[in-house]
Parts: structure tokens; sequence; C-alpha cells
């Protein structure tokens, strides 16, 4: 493991504990074990750092995300229990290629929890989120036409719409799966996929 993504790395685990606005290159440099001139030769501030957090820890799952929902199965249905299930489950640590060095554990709660304060106090990499959620959209603008033209679903289904509202249930099942003990994360993936397919089939 190189300087460079010990770095990151350590930064990341460090902001899933204390957020990243709370952590010092200080922290880092204790953390990672290498001294600060190092971490200001690879960046030239921690923003930078947290520059490439996103770039590895958010938008580098959005590849692996499609291909896992697009080889699960040819179903729309099970495509859309399965895009459910890996948008809360599907990060750890083997996808994330931690370096075995580190003991912290990866907490999906802390991980949807780091990204919504990042999204909310860093305006500079909005972009980056932006950027995330149009090609989401195109990935699920294109399950539902292909499911059309397979006659798997309503032809008469404004797809755009719909694209909408699926994106809408699926962030919807995080909140309630982040703020609501009372529901499982099965019982929310199995209400919500029924109660869309419910409206599409044919």
């Amino acid at each position: 493991m190189n300087t460079k993504d010990k770095i990151i790395e350590i930064t990341f685990l460090l902001s899933l504990e204390n957020g990243f606005d709370r952590v010092s290159i200080k922290q880092i440099q204790k953390e990672s074990g290498v001294s600060s001139g190092s971490i200001y030769y690879y960046f030239k501030d921690k923003d930078d750092i947290l520059v490439e957090i996103l770039n590895r820890y958010l938008m580098g799952n959005i590849p692996l995300f499609k291909e896992a929902v697009r080889n699960s199965s040819d179903s729309l249905r099970e495509r859309l229990r399965v895009a459910f299930i890996l948008t809360t489950t599907s990060f750890n640590k083997k996808e994330f290629h931690f370096n075995s060095l580190t003991t912290r554990k990866f907490n999906h709660e802390d991980y949807f929890m780091l990204l919504t304060s990042i999204f909310h106090q860093y305006p500079e990499v909005r972009h980056m989120f932006h950027e995330m959620q149009h090609d989401l959209n195109d990935f699920y603008y294109k399950l539902l036409q292909e499911a059309i033209e397979k006659g798997e679903i309503r032809e008469d289904i404004d797809i755009k719409t719909m694209n909408i509202f699926i994106q809408s249930c699926i962030k919807g099942h995080i909140t309630l799966w982040l703020n609501q003990s009372n529901f499982s994360l099965e019982e929310i993936v199995k209400d919500d996929v029924k109660m869309i397919w419910e409206i599409i089939k044919k």
C-alpha cells in the first residue's frame, strides 16, 4: 500500500468515526504513520484529500453497483430488489479494499451520515454527488426501457416519472433504515419493491 493510498484510507476511516470536519492533519499523521511533509507532498490541503475520498468511496462504487445489479437477474423486479439491498449493504472492507493493517470497523450507518454531512458542509464537492445522481438516473432509465422492450412491464409507463419514483423510494428506504429501528431492512425493501411492481407490471 503506497503512502498516498494510506493517507486517503486513514482519513476516510477517521471521518467515519468523527466526521470529516473534525479530523485534523495531526490525527491523519499519527494514525497513518506518515509525516506531515508526506501528506502535503500528495495533497495541498485536507480538502484535497476529501476529493480523493469521494472519488474512491462514492464515485468508485457506482460501476460496481451497476454491474452487480445487471448481473443479478434478467428480471427487472429482482434487479430492483438487489439495487435496494446493495444501496445500503454492499459497501464493506473487502469492496473498499481496506488495508489489513487497520482494525477499525466499517459501519454503513456512519457511511451514509458522513456523505450527508459532506454534502451539506462542503458545497465545493456537491458536483460529484450530482454527477453520481445523473449516472444513476441514466442507469435506472435504461433498466426500465429494457423491461418495456422485453414486454416485462407496461408499455404506457412514463419512464422519467417512474425513474423519479424508484429513486425516491430508494432514498426513503435509506432514511427509514437509518432512523426507524422498528423497521427491518428486509421489510422496507420487500414493501417498496412490491409497491413499485404493482404500478408497472403488465
